[in-house]
């Protein structure tokens, strides 16, 4: 769910073969606007013209196939790249929508391909082969068919995950359920710890941008502890460049969202709005939800796992709605809380596992595990009390048996 400010405009990234170019109009928003506009005799590309980079994907070798998915910003099609020499492969292309709300398409491709691009080569981060033609797709190589909340949305729980990521060992014997839940939470937390030692913040981990794959599926992944990727970048905060750092600007689901990020305001429900764009619409007695403004931090990233975790480990929890509505519940908890109603001290996790509701959830694999103080530390509502991702992957639950 998001909102944005205006992107910056570019000038025309060719060079003409006139001797002297005809005058340029007033800047517009968005420099595709103006190549929409005015055309030019194509000479030869300067690589070093506004920063331009030159696609990496040519559309010559390029197949657009079928479709396998649409969000609020693009639609996600199969695709197969054929080079010279070279064997085909299969990809994933992206085709950002032309009329999205609040904010020029091209500003948010914009975003999603500059970080995408930024963390080529980047650990558990899904691997980008590029721009496709002059800005028409953006490519990623085919590592996997399905993302975490897509397995859960279907009610195959952790033997669907399981079967998604492989047994991990080389064909030598499989994972049983905690050992895969270990494997996803290690993956998540060092996937998002990757990011942001390269300076990168995701800001919007949830179940369904996070890839499942293997060994057997991706050419990319050479450890066999390898078993997640994530995906969908564009609202990343990265701190090197700057984009996506303003506080204001609010990229979040409100599901698993950090609570620091957002306050909601009027309604009573404790339920949250789910709009296209952060803040609009809802239903009545939810509120509306408003950025608290907060700089984006690693906290975020590590909420956002924990609250995958939680849905991961809890079986009731594996439907959509089940998963809002537990949240919606937490929100109460913390209300409670901070009434005085509940121990200040308790969590807001536990508070919630002990009302009506929470109380009937099956534990028994968080339990199982050890898990269950592990996904009260991420998921702290308190930033300056929650557990890091290194302080995570350092957890008893995690450490792999010898």
């Amino acid at each position: 769910t998001t909102t944005s400010s205006s992107s910056s405009s570019r000038r025309p990234r060719v060079a003409s073969r006139r001797a002297t170019p005809p005058p340029l109009p007033a800047r517009r928003a968005s420099s595709h606007v103006a190549r929409a506009e005015y055309s030019y005799d194509v000479g030869s590309y300067d690589p070093e013209m506004d920063g331009f980079v030159p696609p990496e994907v040519s559309l010559s070798t390029l197949a657009v196939g079928a479709k396998i998915g649409e969000g609020s910003f693009g639609v996600v099609y199969r695709g197969v790249v054929t080079e010279e020499d070279a064997s085909p492969r299969d990809v994933v292309v992206k085709e950002y929508k032309k009329s999205v709300r609040g904010r020029d398409w091209y500003s948010f491709y914009c975003d999603e391909r500059d970080i995408c691009r930024r963390l080529v080569g980047c650990a558990g981060v899904a691997p980008f082969a590029g721009v496709a033609g002059s800005d028409a797709y953006l490519v990623w190589e085919h590592v996997g068919d399905e993302t975490l909340g897509s397995v859960l949305d279907a009610g195959r729980g952790v033997k669907g995950v399981r079967e998604a990521i492989g047994d991990g060992r080389g064909g030598r014997g499989g994972r049983d359920d905690a050992e895969t839940f270990r494997a996803i939470a290690a993956g998540l937390c060092e996937a998002a710890i990757a990011m942001h030692e390269r300076g990168v913040v995701h800001r919007d981990v949830k179940p369904d941008n996070v890839l499942l794959t293997s060994v057997i599926t991706s050419a990319n992944v050479s450890d066999d502890d390898a078993v997640l990727a994530l995906c969908d970048l564009g609202g990343a905060a990265d701190f090197e460049t700057g984009q996506g750092c303003d506080g204001r600007e609010a990229i979040f689901d409100p599901v698993y969202g950090a609570p620091e990020q957002f306050e909601r305001v009027g309604g009573g429900g404790g339920g949250f709005t789910v709009g296209g764009l952060f803040g609009r619409g809802g239903r009545p007695g939810e509120g509306t939800l408003t950025a608290t403004g907060v700089v984006p931090h690693p906290g975020f990233d590590a909420f956002g796992i924990g609250m995958c975790l939680l849905r991961l480990g809890v079986p009731s929890l594996h439907a959509p709605g089940a998963v809002k509505r537990a949240r919606a519940a937490m929100e109460a908890a913390k209300e409670r809380a901070d009434a005085g109603q509940d121990a200040e001290t308790e969590s807001v996790l536990d508070a919630w596992a002990r009302a009506p509701g929470g109380e009937s959830c099956d534990f028994s694999l968080l339990e199982k595990v050890g898990a269950w103080d592990l996904v009260v530390g991420l998921t702290e509502w308190d930033p300056e009390r929650r557990m890091t991702l290194a302080e995570a992957l350092e957890h008893p639950a995690l450490m792999k048996p010898r």
